[in-house]
C-alpha cells in the first residue's frame, strides 16, 4: 500500500503517483496546468491531470495498482474499471489530506491523442523521472480547450508556454 505523509504537498503527490504508474508499466504523460508550470507558467492548481494509455486488457493492471493507494485516497476501484471499459473519457481520485483531485484521462484512439501522446517527453524532475507533454502539444491542446470552453486561462497558459519554448529555442527575434 502506498502511504503518503499527512504534510504531503502537489510536488510529492506528483512524484508518488508517476512512480506509482512507472512501476505497473501503466503508460502515462502529464499534462494540464503542471505541464503548463512545468514549462512556462508558475500559477496555482488544485489538480493534477494524467493522461493514462488504458485498455479493457489493462484493467485489472490499472485497478490493482490503485488499489495499492492508502485510504488518504478517495476512489472507487468500480468506477474505473467502468470507465476503461465503456470507453469513458474520464475518471478521479481525491486525495483527502490535500483535497487534490487527480484526473486520469483516457487516451482516445485518434490521431492527435496518439501522436502527442507519442510525442510526449520523459526527464528527470523533482529528482525522479517523469513523462510530462511535449510543450508544443501543451500549447496545442490548450488552444482546443479554450475552443471548447471560451476560458482565457486556456489562451493565456498556450501563450505563455510558447514564449518560453520560443525564447529558448531563439525565436525570440522573430516576434519582438
Amino acid at each position: 500500500m502506498v502511504r503518503l505523509s499527512r504534510d504531503i504537498g502537489q510536488e510529492q503527490l506528483l512524484k508518488e503517483i508517476s512512480s506509482l504508474l512507472e512501476k505497473a508499466h501503466i503508460p502515462y504523460m502529464i499534462t494540464g496546468a503542471l505541464s503548463v508550470i512545468f514549462y512556462g507558467r508558475p500559477r496555482a492548481s488544485h489538480d493534477i491531470d494524467f493522461v493514462i494509455e488504458a485498455k479493457k486488457k489493462n484493467v485489472k493492471n490499472i485497478t490493482k495498482a490503485l488499489s495499492q493507494l492508502s485510504d488518504e485516497f478517495l476512489l472507487d476501484l468500480q468506477d474505473i474499471k467502468n470507465a476503461i471499459e465503456e470507453n469513458f473519457h474520464s475518471f478521479n481520485i481525491l486525495h483527502l489530506p490535500t483535497m487534490l483531485k487527480l484526473d486520469f484521462w483516457l487516451l482516445k484512439d485518434e490521431p492527435f491523442d496518439r501522436a502527442r501522446f507519442k510525442r510526449r517527453k520523459t526527464m528527470k524532475i523533482l529528482g525522479q523521472t517523469m513523462t510530462f507533454a511535449s510543450p508544443e502539444d501543451t500549447i496545442l491542446i490548450k488552444l482546443l480547450w479554450y475552443k471548447d470552453s471560451n476560458l482565457e486561462k486556456h489562451l493565456i497558459d498556450a501563450a505563455f508556454v510558447y514564449q518560453r519554448v520560443s525564447d529558448e529555442n531563439g525565436h525570440q527575434q522573430w516576434y519582438t
